[in-house]
């Protein structure tokens, strides 16, 4: 291996930082005021650098001092290396005043579609510079993308045998009931049984969706599960259910947040339902062998914040 010059070797950052200075500022006197060192020791580093490269950097007059030939070669390469340091100072500064950055936030259907829209809108009003890129799927999907480190942060339910993806709650969906209004049972002002309920629950979600396993365990729970209508309407999209039970087909139940702004349009309406009681829970995953952004950090607290306020 061949061994570095030994000139070379025995500079330091701190001496180039010096001369750097002095060299900028044509005087020892003013550099030391800068640097906060005592005249005698700026000239002491600059001797050493001047003894390390073999080659005087300075013409030492009597009122100024001026950069060598060799000196100028130096100074142009300093110039380029703090250049570098200042630049690397600025990236940073942004980065930390979320100036500049990128966020991924990875989100299951009805975090990504209903929970989210208004909190990003909030996030970008305050730091409108962060490119936000938001990625939707099943929680397997999203919460795989976090492990791979391809996004900041998973919004989904909780999802078994993660390695890198570190989940905790974030808040408690509870579900409601719900009928257009002009269903015949709407017209009722007591609340209904869960036998009437699962007779006119006509809309469906797909086999294996979370959404259907929540509904079939809670009619199992009550002991209803054999008024389920049959056939039912099988739909693979929340955004279709909804359309169907607004324009008349039967009843169904869904996360509040997915169906609230309908309910507030009067374009759903809540039907009460004896002993009706299920939630869906969300997590919020992070990978914990990765440092957050500062815009992640900052995104996590709105987030949290706003499901504080709402818990």
């Amino acid at each position: 291996m061949a061994k570095s010059a030994p000139g070379i070797s025995r500079m330091n950052l701190e001496h180039l930082k010096t001369f750097h200075v002095v060299a900028s500022l044509g005087s020892f006197t003013e550099a030391a005021k800068v640097l906060f060192l005592s005249q005698p020791a700026v000239s002491q580093q600059i001797q050493g650098l001047e003894h390390a490269l073999k080659n005087p950097l300075f013409d030492r007059g009597k009122r100024q001092i001026r950069l060598t030939a060799r000196g100028k070669i130096l100074f142009n390469h300093t110039q380029r290396l703090f250049g570098i340091f200042k630049e690397i100072e600025s990236v940073f500064n942004d980065l930390n005043q979320l100036q500049t950055g990128e966020l991924t936030i990875a989100a299951s259907t009805v975090m990504g579609n209903y929970f989210l829209p208004d909190i990003i809108a909030e996030f970008s009003k305050t730091y409108p510079l962060i490119n936000i890129r938001l990625e939707m799927g099943d929680s397997a999907y999203v919460t795989e993308l976090v492990e791979k480190g391809a996004a900041d942060l998973a919004l989904s339910r909780h999802v078994e045998g993660l390695k890198n993806c570190h989940q905790e709650l974030l808040s408690k969906e509870p579900y409601v009931c719900v009928c257009s209004p002009t269903f015949p049972l709407a017209a009722l002002k007591k609340a209904i049984t869960p036998e009437e309920f699962g007779k006119n629950y006509l809309v469906m979600r797909q086999r294996g969706s979370r959404m259907r396993s929540k509904i079939e365990e809670w009619f199992g729970s009550v002991g209803a599960s054999e008024f389920l209508s049959a056939p039912l309407i099988e739909v693979n999209s929340l955004e279709s259910s909804k359309h169907l039970i607004q324009s008349g087909i039967g009843m169904a139940a869904f996360p509040l947040v997915a169906v609230k702004e309908e309910i507030k349009q009067e374009k759903l309406l809540e039907v009460h339902v004896k002993n009706f009681s299920v939630t869906a829970d969300y997590f919020l995953g992070i990978n914990p062998n990765q440092d957050l952004s500062p815009a992640a950090f900052q995104f996590i607290s709105l987030l949290k914040n706003k499901t504080s306020r709402t818990d």
